[in-house]
């Protein structure tokens, strides 16, 4: 009976610290220990602290264990455990095996290391427990948590839930749901044995998640473990990234894969927005569905609104080459920025054929005073285009077709514009253009080297129309007065900058001078 009151004492709780501490790895301190006749098999502990050689990993102020009523004088198998307002520093308990009918939290926080300690889970005001528990995670078990705040890479979630059971090395997770800002997710997956993830479902709503990473997916890609999605839903949602925004989108896939890189196997997606922000181009009433069977992704339609007009296109995607079927641009409002630069694509974009081009009534326009130009009505229509190699745009082969009601050239205008675009075998461009000019017309002719960016030639005709146009579009310095002439130049395209002859109807030639 003595022993029994001395083991309530502070002295007591410290020899059950000394003989807790000697049977595992850690230091075990204690400072009381309750019991009461009416819960005879139950003991109380009050300010448990557990900690190895590097920390403090465990500090619980109230910890109840529910003694096995078959086997008491035993330390490694209890009828529950239940931790109150307690701090888990660290889940693993390697180096002491011990087992319980039920573990149970109350209003404790806890940290779980994930990902071979990668990554670090973080629960805070946890209540719930698992039944049963061994330390070792082996055995059958069900689980049932709720968390008032959990932080999972520093992403913070509220009023998380989960709940579920192992059996057979599989994870099985019935219910996961919590909230993030203003939205939640929940969702069913299960965890297989090599720690790979078998989502059911994942449906996250209201989502606005902003990072100003510039290389955000490369730095936490590696974190996703081996996983396929069978169904996933991302609703009014917004994301913002650099060079990249997404307002109230809306998103459903079906069997997505990620295994070190992103997979669709019989997929279908469906993505719309209000808002998609890309490399600065601004795209509204966006629409995409998409399906894919053996890594051929069918673009069975996509829309959006861009500079006030419409872009509608189909086709199909597969090695990292697009084919689109069809590309109309209608209505398009275009201001050419100051310094046009056409963006780097990325890898899955390494070349783009378009089987039929279409442009239909629309307006380019730029307004810088160095070169200002504008086309009015402005329409084309091609075949067989190719609108990228190695991820750069631009236009590779085909046939091009353009033309324009009105327009000006450096303040000069002109009247129904024509140009054809064309290549030979050898790849080079072949331009035709055609212009009223005033009261007189233009021809002419350019073999373009588009690899290295320099016209071959070019060939220019001018009928009723003085050669100060020459001047004016930036092709000659101050050439010969005529009214009837033809220029033959080479130089370079851009800038501006030729040398070559200068003819005249009445047979004068004049030799052009490379000045600029």
């Amino acid at each position: 009976m003595l022993s029994y009151f001395v083991v309530q004492t502070s002295f007591g709780a410290k020899i059950v610290s000394q003989q807790l501490s000697r049977l595992s790895s850690y230091t075990i301190s204690i400072g009381n220990v309750h019991h009461s006749f009416s819960n005879f098999y139950e003991l109380a502990f009050d300010e448990v602290v557990v900690s190895d050689n590097k920390q403090e990993i465990i500090h619980i102020p109230k910890l109840v264990i529910g003694l096995d009523k078959s086997n008491l004088w035993q330390l490694s198998h209890f009828n529950y455990i239940t931790i109150i307002n307690g701090a888990v520093a660290d889940t693993h308990f390697g180096h002491y095996a011990f087992s319980s009918n039920t573990l149970k939290f109350v209003n404790s926080n806890v940290d779980v290391l994930v990902n071979n300690g990668k990554d670090k889970l973080s629960f805070n005001k946890i209540n719930g427990g698992i039944q049963p528990f061994i330390s070792s995670g082996a055995g059958q078990y069900q689980f049932d948590f709720s968390s008032q705040d959990v932080l999972v890479n520093q992403i913070p979630i509220k009023s998380l839930l989960i709940q579920g059971f192992h059996r057979d090395g599989v994870t099985t997770i019935t219910n996961l749901g919590g909230n993030i800002n203003n939205g939640f997710f929940v969702s069913k997956l299960k965890v297989l044995a090599d720690n790979s993830l078998n989502i059911d479902q994942l449906k996250l709503h209201n989502i606005n998640f902003q990072s100003t990473d510039e290389a955000f997916w490369s730095n936490y890609s590696h974190i996703l473990p081996k996983l396929t999605i069978k169904q996933l839903s991302i609703l009014e949602s917004s994301i913002q990234l650099p060079h990249f925004l997404i307002e109230k989108g809306n998103i459903e896939v079906t069997n997505l894969c990620y295994d070190d890189k992103w997979r669709f196997e019989q997929s279908s997606f469906t993505f719309n927005a209000d808002n998609v922000v890309l490399h600065e181009q601004s795209f509204s009433s966006v629409l995409v569905q998409l399906s894919s069977d053996n890594q051929e992704v069918t673009i069975q339609k996509a829309l959006a609104k861009w500079n006030k007009g419409s872009i509608n296109f189909s086709g199909k995607w597969k090695d990292n080459d697009l084919q689109l079927e069809k590309l109309t641009l209608a209505d398009i409002n275009y201001d050419v920025p100051e310094k046009f630069e056409l963006p780097v694509l990325p890898d899955i974009f390494k070349h783009i054929i378009v089987d039929k081009l279409d442009i239909l009534q629309s307006l380019i326009i730029r307004k810088y005073s160095d070169f200002p130009f504008s086309l009015y009505n402005f329409q084309a229509s091609g075949s067989n285009v190719v609108l990228a190699e190695n991820q750069k745009l631009g236009i590779f082969s085909g046939t091009v077709f353009f033309k324009s009601e009105k327009g000006s050239f450096n303040r000069i205008d002109i009247r129904y514009p024509d140009l054809v675009l064309k290549f030979d075998s050898q790849n080079h461009a072949l331009l035709t253009f055609g212009s009223l000019v005033n009261s007189g017309m233009i021809e002419s002719q350019a073999d373009i080297d588009l690899s290295q960016n320099e016209p071959l030639s070019l060939k220019f005709n001018a009928y009723n129309i003085t050669s100060s146009l020459l001047e004016d579009w930036k092709l000659v310095k101050q050439p010969p007065t005529a009214i009837n002439y033809s220029a033959n130049l080479h130089g370079q395209f851009r800038p501006f900058s030729f040398s070559g002859v200068f003819s005249t109807n009445e047979g004068n030639d004049y030799i052009i001078n490379l000045e600029h």
